[in-house]
Protein backbone atom coordinates (compact mmCIF):
# COMPACT_ATOMS: atom_id res chain seq x y z
CA UNK A 1 0.00 0.00 0.00
CA UNK A 2 2.61 2.46 0.82
CA UNK A 3 4.77 1.96 -2.63
CA UNK A 4 1.26 2.33 -4.31
CA UNK A 5 0.69 5.81 -2.32
CA UNK A 6 4.13 6.53 -2.82
CA UNK A 7 4.00 5.97 -6.55
CA UNK A 8 1.03 7.75 -7.14
CA UNK A 9 2.28 10.78 -5.03
CA UNK A 10 4.87 11.10 -7.54
CA UNK A 11 3.22 10.11 -10.97
CA UNK A 12 -0.66 11.11 -10.88
CA UNK A 13 -2.23 14.53 -11.36
CA UNK A 14 -4.67 15.52 -8.07
CA UNK A 15 -7.43 15.64 -10.74
CA UNK A 16 -6.93 12.40 -11.93
CA UNK A 17 -6.67 10.65 -8.49
CA UNK A 18 -10.39 12.18 -7.71
CA UNK A 19 -11.90 11.81 -11.03
CA UNK A 20 -10.65 8.15 -11.20
CA UNK A 21 -7.36 6.78 -12.02
CA UNK A 22 -5.45 2.70 -12.37
CA UNK A 23 -1.82 3.25 -11.59
CA UNK A 24 0.58 0.60 -13.19
CA UNK A 25 4.09 -0.31 -11.58
CA UNK A 26 5.89 -2.59 -13.76
CA UNK A 27 8.36 -2.93 -11.10
CA UNK A 28 11.53 -6.36 -11.78
CA UNK A 29 9.75 -8.70 -9.46
CA UNK A 30 5.65 -7.72 -9.46
CA UNK A 31 3.78 -5.57 -11.43
CA UNK A 32 1.72 -3.46 -8.83
CA UNK A 33 -2.08 -2.30 -9.65
CA UNK A 34 -3.44 0.67 -7.18
CA UNK A 35 -6.33 2.18 -8.65
CA UNK A 36 -7.63 5.75 -6.93
CA UNK A 37 -10.84 7.67 -7.09
CA UNK A 38 -11.89 10.53 -4.96
CA UNK A 39 -7.95 11.27 -3.74
CA UNK A 40 -7.85 7.93 -2.36
CA UNK A 41 -6.66 4.31 -3.52
CA UNK A 42 -10.33 2.23 -3.87
CA UNK A 43 -8.15 -1.40 -4.77
CA UNK A 44 -4.64 -2.52 -4.40
CA UNK A 45 -2.83 -6.26 -6.53
CA UNK A 46 0.49 -7.49 -7.20
CA UNK A 47 0.88 -9.69 -9.84
CA UNK A 48 3.97 -12.07 -9.56
CA UNK A 49 5.12 -11.28 -13.08
CA UNK A 50 7.61 -8.06 -13.93
CA UNK A 51 10.19 -7.36 -15.88
CA UNK A 52 13.09 -9.79 -14.84
CA UNK A 53 10.21 -12.23 -16.38
CA UNK A 54 11.04 -9.99 -19.84
CA UNK A 55 14.32 -10.93 -19.32
CA UNK A 56 13.98 -14.32 -18.60
CA UNK A 57 12.55 -14.48 -22.10
CA UNK A 58 15.00 -12.46 -23.67
CA UNK A 59 17.79 -14.92 -22.10
CA UNK A 60 15.82 -17.79 -23.44
CA UNK A 61 14.82 -16.66 -26.72
CA UNK A 62 18.03 -15.73 -27.85
CA UNK A 63 19.90 -18.27 -25.67
CA UNK A 64 22.37 -15.51 -23.85
CA UNK A 65 23.48 -14.75 -20.36
CA UNK A 66 20.32 -13.30 -18.18
CA UNK A 67 22.91 -10.05 -17.80
CA UNK A 68 23.81 -9.93 -20.90
CA UNK A 69 19.31 -10.17 -21.59
CA UNK A 70 18.80 -7.34 -19.62
CA UNK A 71 21.53 -4.90 -21.02
CA UNK A 72 19.49 -6.09 -24.92
CA UNK A 73 15.98 -5.07 -23.12
CA UNK A 74 17.51 -1.78 -21.95
CA UNK A 75 19.04 -1.06 -24.63
CA UNK A 76 17.09 -2.37 -27.92
CA UNK A 77 13.75 -3.27 -26.33
CA UNK A 78 10.75 -3.17 -27.92
CA UNK A 79 6.91 -4.66 -27.45
CA UNK A 80 5.56 -4.31 -30.70
CA UNK A 81 7.80 -5.78 -33.91
CA UNK A 82 6.08 -3.68 -36.45
CA UNK A 83 7.48 -0.45 -35.18
CA UNK A 84 10.96 -1.76 -36.00
CA UNK A 85 12.41 -1.68 -39.18
CA UNK A 86 13.46 -5.16 -40.43
CA UNK A 87 17.19 -3.58 -41.33
CA UNK A 88 17.77 -3.15 -37.86
CA UNK A 89 20.16 -5.74 -35.75
CA UNK A 90 21.25 -6.07 -32.16
CA UNK A 91 24.67 -8.09 -31.54
CA UNK A 92 24.05 -11.21 -28.69
CA UNK A 93 26.84 -11.85 -26.93
CA UNK A 94 26.93 -16.07 -27.03
CA UNK A 95 26.79 -18.52 -24.38
CA UNK A 96 30.05 -21.05 -23.04
CA UNK A 97 32.88 -19.62 -25.20
CA UNK A 98 30.69 -19.32 -29.00
CA UNK A 99 30.72 -16.48 -30.92
CA UNK A 100 28.53 -13.49 -30.64
CA UNK A 101 25.48 -13.08 -33.50
CA UNK A 102 23.77 -10.35 -35.22
CA UNK A 103 19.79 -11.17 -35.17
CA UNK A 104 17.20 -8.86 -36.80
CA UNK A 105 15.59 -6.26 -34.05
CA UNK A 106 12.22 -7.33 -34.10
CA UNK A 107 12.64 -10.49 -32.42
CA UNK A 108 12.85 -8.67 -29.10
CA UNK A 109 9.14 -7.40 -30.34
CA UNK A 110 8.09 -10.94 -31.05
CA UNK A 111 9.41 -11.86 -27.83
CA UNK A 112 8.32 -9.24 -25.45
CA UNK A 113 4.94 -8.63 -27.09
CA UNK A 114 3.25 -11.46 -25.69
CA UNK A 115 4.42 -11.24 -22.45
CA UNK A 116 3.28 -7.67 -21.96
CA UNK A 117 -0.25 -8.18 -23.03
CA UNK A 118 -0.34 -11.43 -20.86
CA UNK A 119 0.49 -8.58 -18.08
CA UNK A 120 -1.91 -6.14 -19.02
CA UNK A 121 -4.35 -8.86 -19.81
CA UNK A 122 -4.13 -10.28 -15.78
CA UNK A 123 -4.08 -7.01 -14.78
CA UNK A 124 -7.19 -6.10 -16.54
CA UNK A 125 -8.88 -9.36 -15.20
CA UNK A 126 -7.98 -8.30 -11.93
CA UNK A 127 -9.60 -4.62 -12.72
CA UNK A 128 -13.16 -6.44 -13.73
CA UNK A 129 -12.98 -9.25 -10.76
CA UNK A 130 -12.92 -6.16 -8.36
CA UNK A 131 -15.87 -4.60 -10.23
CA UNK A 132 -13.66 -1.12 -10.54
CA UNK A 133 -13.67 -0.68 -14.70
CA UNK A 134 -16.20 2.06 -14.26
CA UNK A 135 -13.95 3.85 -11.59
CA UNK A 136 -10.75 4.29 -13.80
CA UNK A 137 -12.52 7.03 -15.96
CA UNK A 138 -9.40 8.57 -16.51
CA UNK A 139 -7.69 5.76 -17.97
CA UNK A 140 -3.88 3.73 -17.26
CA UNK A 141 -1.27 5.22 -16.18
CA UNK A 142 1.78 2.82 -16.52
CA UNK A 143 5.21 3.43 -14.78
CA UNK A 144 8.01 1.76 -13.20
CA UNK A 145 11.47 0.61 -15.26
CA UNK A 146 10.02 -1.44 -17.58
CA UNK A 147 7.49 1.19 -18.91
CA UNK A 148 10.52 2.61 -21.45
CA UNK A 149 10.39 -0.33 -23.70
CA UNK A 150 9.31 1.00 -26.86
CA UNK A 151 5.09 0.02 -27.79
CA UNK A 152 3.95 -0.46 -23.75
CA UNK A 153 1.85 2.24 -24.19
CA UNK A 154 0.53 1.15 -27.35
CA UNK A 155 -0.53 -2.33 -25.80
CA UNK A 156 -1.86 -0.79 -22.97
CA UNK A 157 -4.24 0.94 -24.87
CA UNK A 158 -5.20 -1.72 -26.82
CA UNK A 159 -5.74 -4.30 -23.79
CA UNK A 160 -7.36 -1.64 -21.31
CA UNK A 161 -9.29 0.38 -24.54
CA UNK A 162 -8.40 3.34 -22.42
CA UNK A 163 -6.01 6.10 -22.62
CA UNK A 164 -2.50 5.35 -21.34
CA UNK A 165 0.30 7.90 -20.36
CA UNK A 166 3.83 7.12 -19.03
CA UNK A 167 4.11 7.87 -15.42
CA UNK A 168 7.31 10.04 -14.59
CA UNK A 169 7.92 11.90 -11.89
CA UNK A 170 6.65 15.37 -11.11
CA UNK A 171 6.16 18.05 -8.51
CA UNK A 172 9.12 18.34 -7.39
CA UNK A 173 10.62 22.16 -8.34
CA UNK A 174 14.29 21.76 -9.07
CA UNK A 175 13.98 17.92 -9.84
CA UNK A 176 17.39 16.39 -11.39
CA UNK A 177 17.24 14.99 -14.71
CA UNK A 178 18.50 11.58 -13.45
CA UNK A 179 15.65 11.40 -11.29
CA UNK A 180 12.85 12.07 -13.92
CA UNK A 181 11.90 8.63 -14.79
CA UNK A 182 9.80 6.08 -14.12
CA UNK A 183 11.66 3.45 -12.50
CA UNK A 184 12.17 6.16 -9.80
CA UNK A 185 8.58 6.87 -9.38
CA UNK A 186 8.42 4.88 -5.74
CA UNK A 187 11.67 6.42 -4.93
CA UNK A 188 10.96 9.68 -6.01
CA UNK A 189 7.20 9.28 -4.45
CA UNK A 190 8.62 8.49 -0.83
CA UNK A 191 10.74 11.18 -0.59
CA UNK A 192 7.29 13.67 -1.81
CA UNK A 193 4.97 11.71 0.76
CA UNK A 194 7.57 12.13 3.81
CA UNK A 195 8.10 16.05 2.99
CA UNK A 196 4.19 16.86 2.17
CA UNK A 197 3.31 14.89 5.80
CA UNK A 198 6.34 16.74 7.40
CA UNK A 199 5.77 20.60 6.46
CA UNK A 200 2.67 22.43 4.23
CA UNK A 201 5.73 24.94 2.64
CA UNK A 202 6.81 24.32 -1.35
CA UNK A 203 8.95 20.81 -1.25
CA UNK A 204 12.22 22.15 -3.45
CA UNK A 205 14.92 18.68 -3.01
CA UNK A 206 17.42 21.08 -3.12
CA UNK A 207 16.18 22.39 -0.16
CA UNK A 208 19.15 22.24 2.52
CA UNK A 209 16.53 21.25 5.25
CA UNK A 210 14.97 18.34 3.15
CA UNK A 211 18.13 17.82 1.24
CA UNK A 212 20.66 17.27 4.25
CA UNK A 213 18.13 14.03 5.31
CA UNK A 214 17.48 12.52 2.23
CA UNK A 215 20.13 13.16 -0.66
CA UNK A 216 23.16 10.50 0.27
CA UNK A 217 20.11 7.94 0.26
CA UNK A 218 18.75 8.73 -2.88
CA UNK A 219 22.33 9.26 -4.54
CA UNK A 220 22.69 5.19 -3.50
CA UNK A 221 19.33 4.41 -4.57
CA UNK A 222 20.58 5.79 -8.14
CA UNK A 223 23.95 5.23 -8.39
CA UNK A 224 22.82 1.35 -8.02
CA UNK A 225 21.15 0.99 -11.22
CA UNK A 226 22.91 3.29 -13.27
Amino acid sequence: MLESLASGEAVLSDEEKDLGIALVDLGGGTTDLAIFSSKTIKHTFVLALGGHNLTNDIAIGLRAPFAEAEKIKKKYGTCISMNISSEETIDVPGMGGRKSRQLPRQVLGEILEPRMEEIFALIKREIYRAEMEHVIVSGIVVTGGSALLDGVLEIAEMIFNLPARLGTPFGIKGLVDVVNNPMYATGVGLVLFGAKNQSQKNFRIRDKNIFNRVVDRMKKWFNDVL
